[in-house]
C-alpha cells in the first residue's frame, strides 16, 4: 500500500490528519462529559461518598482525531485505596494502617456505577458486557460513545517507609484482575512535551492514529489501542519531532522509531507517556511486531524514500 506523494501534498495530508475534534464534536464530547457526571452525582447510593470524577485518554489529552471521538470517564473511589511496592522494594513485615472494613467491594462498586448510568440513560444505552469499562452507546448529532471505568484510588511506593508515593488509579475486571493506571501522570507529562516540541507532539500521534485508521480500514494491519500511537510518539526525541517542516519533522520520527524497533535493545526502556510504565515490558496489548508494522506501513502509504 505505497503511495506516490510529492512532499507538497504530504505536507497538505499532514496538515488534515494533525487537526483535533471539531468544535462541534468538541461540544458533544463535552456532553457526554457532563452527562455521566451528572449521573453519578445524582445516584442516592453515593451521597456523601468520597469519589473522583474525571475524564482520562484522549479527550482530556486532547489527542483525538476528527470523527474517530469517544470520552473515557473514571469514577475513582477515595474512601479506601490500593498499594503495592515498587520493584525492588521490601515490603515492612508489617502492614502500616488498618485494614478497610467498609462496604465498598470492587464487585459493589461496579455493580453501584451501572445503577447510576442505568437510571439515567435509558438501559439499551447501556453495555456491561465489557471486563473493564460499562460502555454508553453514541447518539449521532448529541454524543459521542463513552466508557465509564470504576476506579479505586491506589499508590505505589518507593521505599518500605512509604515516604515516597506516586498516586494512581486501580481497576478490577470482571475476572478480579486489577490493573493500574497513571492519568494524571499522563497528562502532565504530554502537555511538557507538547509544549517543548511546539505542539509537535500531539500534532504527530494525532498524524499517527490517522494513518492507523487507514492501514486498520484497509486491512493492511490490525487495529491497535490509539494509547498505543501516544506512547511511541512520546519516546522520539523532542528534537527529532522538531525537525524541519511538518512533514520533514514526521518522516524523521518514524525514521527514528524504525531504526530503534529493529534494533533488538533500543527499546527495551521505552516508557509510557506516565513515565510509570516500561512500552514493551509486562503484560501489554501490543507489540514490537506491532509498532514495526505500523511504522514501515505509515512510511510506505505515505511515500517516503530512504
Amino acid at each position: 500500500m505505497t503511495m506516490t506523494m510529492t512532499a507538497a501534498q504530504r505536507e497538505a495530508l499532514l496538515s488534515q490528519w494533525i487537526k483535533p475534534s471539531s468544535a462541534n464534536e468538541k461540544d458533544q464530547q463535552d456532553r457526554a462529559w457532563r452527562m455521566v457526571n451528572d449521573a453519578i452525582d445524582a445516584h442516592a447510593a453515593f451521597e456523601g461518598v468520597d469519589k473522583r470524577i474525571y475524564t482520562k485518554g484522549s479527550y482530556p489529552n486532547n489527542t483525538n482525531v476528527r470523527q474517530d471521538s469517544d470520552v473515557d470517564v473514571v469514577v475513582e473511589l477515595h474512601e479506601c485505596s490500593y498499594y503495592d511496592y515498587a520493584s525492588g522494594v521490601t515490603p515492612p513485615a508489617t502492614s502500616p494502617g488498618g485494614k478497610y472494613e467498609g462496604l465498598w467491594t470492587p464487585a459493589l462498586w461496579r455493580s453501584e456505577v451501572t445503577k447510576a448510568l442505568v437510571n439515567a440513560f435509558e438501559s439499551k444505552s447501556i453495555d456491561t458486557s465489557g471486563k473493564i469499562a460499562i460502555n454508553i452507546c453514541a447518539v449521532a448529532g448529541s454524543r459521542p460513545s463513552a466508557d465509564v471505568v470504576p476506579s479505586f484510588l491506589y499508590y505505589r511506593y518507593g521505599d518500605a517507609a512509604r515516604t515516597s508515593p506516586k498516586q494512581g488509579s486501580c481497576v478490577f475486571s470482571t475476572s478480579g484482575t486489577k490493573i493500574v493506571n497513571w492519568p494524571d501522570q499522563q497528562l502532565t507529562n504530554g502537555r511538557t512535551k507538547n509544549n517543548n516540541t511546539n505542539q509537535r507532539y500531539k500534532n504527530y500521534v494525532r498524524a499517527l492514529k490517522n494513518a492507523e485508521n487507514i492501514l486498520v480500514r484497509a486491512g493492511t494491519i490490525s487495529e491497535l489501542p490509539s494509547y498505543f500511537m501516544e506512547c511511541l510518539g512520546y519516546n522520539v526525541p523532542d528534537s527529532t519531532l522538531c525537525t524541519g517542516s511538518l512533514d520533514k519533522g514526521f518522516q524523521e520520527a518514524l525514521r527514528w522509531l524504525w531504526l530503534r524497533l529493529e534494533d533488538g535493545s533500543a527499546y527495551q526502556d521505552w516508557v509510557e507517556p506516565n513515565c510509570c510504565k516500561y512500552l514493551f515490558r509486562g503484560t501489554q496489548k501490543w507489540s514490537v511486531d506491532d509498532a514495526k508494522a505500523l511504522v514501515l506501513k505509515t512510511w510506505n502509504y505515505l511515500g517516503y524514500k530512504d
